[in-house]
């Protein structure tokens, strides 16, 4: 609507700082900004373009998984990714895990296929603006891949020259479209800030409290035991494109374990790492069964059948899991407080105090948008404060912006209606 790439906070102003909410990059943004201007604005149109994103990287999967491993483990590899359910969980939401997933695989293909390390530079960039927080560890992924292959110094330097400038132009992209002030040191300052600690808590007190909560999480202890299966597997390959890839993996995987410690124990840290494990897996359990068999000669079950039936139980237990216990988070509470306030407010001013969902389905140019991130600046102000405050707030009944102005809304409002747990205050 505005062509900016920074949440509204009032009528025709914006977040200060566009450079810290890009946690979501404008691969994701600008071509949702694109679809709304093809097909309308909704939560609609945003669910079934985040299901495109879907689509594609699971077809991706297949045919990368193909050109590795086979058509038999390709669907094997299939059935675990769409059995899984944070691949949902993320991939549902507007969010730029699955789309950076996507050019991070189609990268893999450039590299697997092409040995075209410049366009799979290209791609990779666009995976890191995507989602800078988890795909940002490409970056020091790709430098310890590349030297782990077993090339020349010059090849090592070719391949990393390529797969750099590769990645500038999605950098300069993300210049152009969120950095006001690029050549203002205090951008880059206030950036280096909050990515050193983007959690508002002590990082040391969050690095002991995950790696004491390790063996209380089923999805690290589940990983973890099938990351020991591609790290055996790993040291039984010897075809050079596929080292490329599970050295890949294995550096990535690691260093994301890392920065899930560092967080308030966010998994959605290592989600990518897990997509990549699920995704070497069933080729990585042939080739145990492989060395098995080599060993025990009387073990008489073809490895086919041993991975097959292994690896057709977990995708079994992931089903179970995605059906009953996943929990991924729905809600629609947000939209028949939106539809009260478009029937019976077309005309006023409304203040929404963190109730983001409601506001983004509200038809107003009169909106004043009030909420919190975690360590991030406050997103707007207090409008129960100034002296002319808004004609309708939207809040829930306990929020503490509302007890902030708890005398002006005694004062000045009264209680319209209560809908889907947020309170709706009009000007007396």
């Amino acid at each position: 609507m505005y062509g900016a790439l920074s949440p509204q906070i009032a009528p025709d102003t914006f977040y200060a700082f566009p450079h810290l909410i890009q946690s979501t990059g404008y691969p994701v943004t600008v071509s949702l900004a694109a679809f709304f201007k093809l097909f309308g604005y909704g939560l609609y149109q945003a669910r079934v373009f985040m299901l495109l994103w879907i689509l594609a990287a699971l077809t991706t999967l297949f045919f990368l998984g193909r050109r590795m491993f086979g058509t038999r483990q390709a669907s094997l590899v299939l059935l675990l990714i769409v059995s899984f359910a944070s691949f949902y969980g993320s991939g549902r939401t507007v969010v730029g895990e699955i789309p950076g997933f996507f050019f991070l695989l189609v990268g893999f293909y450039c590299v697997v296929a092409r040995q075209h390390f410049f366009l799979a530079g290209i791609l990779w960039g666009l995976a890191v603006v995507a989602k800078p927080s988890v795909f940002g560890l490409i970056i020091p992924t790709v430098f310890l891949t590349l030297l782990l292959e077993r090339a020349s110094w010059r090849n090592f330097l070719k391949r990393l020259c390529l797969v750099a400038v590769g990645m500038i132009p999605a950098g300069i992209g993300w210049i152009f479209f969120v950095v006001k002030e690029p050549f203002v040191l205090e951008t880059w300052r206030s950036i280096g800030t909050f990515y050193s600690n983007p959690y508002s808590s002590s990082i040391y007190d969050n690095v002991v409290r995950n790696l004491s909560t390790i063996f209380h999480s089923t999805t690290l202890i589940y990983f973890g035991l099938l990351f020991l299966i591609i790290l055996f597997a790993r040291y039984l390959i010897k075809e050079g494109r596929l080292r490329f890839v599970y050295n890949f993996t294995t550096i990535y995987t690691i260093l994301a374990f890392l920065y899930y410690l560092r967080s308030p124990g966010w998994l959605r840290y290592v989600l990518i790492a897990e997509l990549l494990i699920l995704f070497l897996l069933p080729y990585s359990c042939e080739q145990l069964a492989l060395w098995v068999k080599e060993r025990w000669s009387n073990f008489t079950v073809s490895s086919e059948r041993m991975v097959g039936v292994f690896i057709g139980v977990l995708i079994t237990i992931q089903f179970i899991q995605l059906f009953s216990v996943a929990d991924i988070f729905s809600s629609d509470a947000g939209l028949p407080v939106a539809r009260y306030v478009n029937e019976k407010f077309p005309d006023k001013s409304i203040s929404f105090l963190n109730a983001l969902d409601v506001s983004v389905s509200v038809n107003t140019d009169k909106r004043f948008n009030t909420f919190e991130l975690t360590g991030m600046p406050l997103f707007g102000t207090n409008t129960l404060l100034p002296s002319e405050p808004p004609d309708v707030i939207v809040s829930t009944r306990n929020d503490h912006f509302i007890k902030e102005g708890q005398r002006v809304l005694d004062n000045r409002y009264i209680m319209d209606a209560t809908v889907g747990g947020y309170v709706i205050y009009v000007k007396k």
